[in-house]
């Protein structure tokens, strides 16, 4: 058996920002705060929805805030990356991404990106990256009532693709939070990816079937569709 759906996370999976989000997250608490947080906690809030983001970072630094303060800050950090993803060259796809892509299409199964950030700022990575001829669809957080590890996102990856049990979806991702996102969703592939936010160690703390260096393993799972293949949709 094989996976007919891969729901896969964006920057620190398939997309490398070269720490842009981390960046961007330190930046918005230094100009509304004053507070200088640690590229170590920023790591720790990676993947999830960023009002919680902020929400926890705050409260790592013992912050009490009001709901506006933390608009402000989202919206900071969402126009910061928006302005920096745009700029041609400031991303690239994580190595073996693209090749993993093209093994998905010709094995028949459809591919799709998910992440902790709103639409727009997905948006702007996937036309930075020409992304719309690599995959099936993607889907930012705002898109569902519960972003990560909530199973939302991956549960409207599946209605969206045609998809119906979990079983057959594989869900990869770089933070503990993509792994429980793939465990709440049931999915019979969680495999976590050491390319981004989390260590080893920390990933190992979360459910997972696997915890890779990279993506390239992953290609062995979709060997070409001995039949007519079916027409991206």
């Amino acid at each position: 058996m094989k996976p007919q759906l891969v729901v896969m996370d964006m920057a620190g999976t398939t997309v490398n920002d070269f720490g842009l989000v981390q960046q961007a997250a330190i930046d918005a608490m230094k100009w509304k705060l004053n507070i200088n947080i640690s590229m170590d906690q920023a790591n720790k809030v990676m993947g999830i929805p960023k009002k919680t983001a902020f929400e926890q970072l705050c409260s790592l630094n013992k912050t009490m805030v009001t709901a506006d303060i933390i608009d402000e800050l989202v919206g900071f950090f969402n126009q910061q990356l928006i302005e920096k993803y745009g700029v041609k060259g400031s991303i690239e796809l994580m190595p073996y991404a693209a090749e993993l892509f093209e093994a998905i299409r010709n094995s028949g199964a459809k591919v799709y990106l998910n992440t902790g950030f709103n639409r727009q700022v997905a948006d702007v990575i996937v036309r930075n990256l020409a992304l719309e001829k690599m995959i099936h669809g993607y889907i930012g957080s705002d898109e569902v009532d519960a972003g990560r590890p909530q199973p939302d996102m991956i549960r409207l990856a599946m209605k969206r693709s045609g998809v119906e049990y979990s079983h057959l979806v594989m869900k990869v991702g770089d933070t503990v939070s993509d792994l429980y996102e793939g465990f709440s969703a049931g999915c019979a592939w969680n495999v976590g990816v050491l390319t981004g936010a989390n260590t080893y160690d920390e990933l190992r703390t979360a459910p997972y079937s696997q915890i890779l260096s990279n993506l390239q393993p992953l290609i062995a799972y979709f060997p070409k569709s001995s039949g007519l293949m079916r027409a991206r949709k």
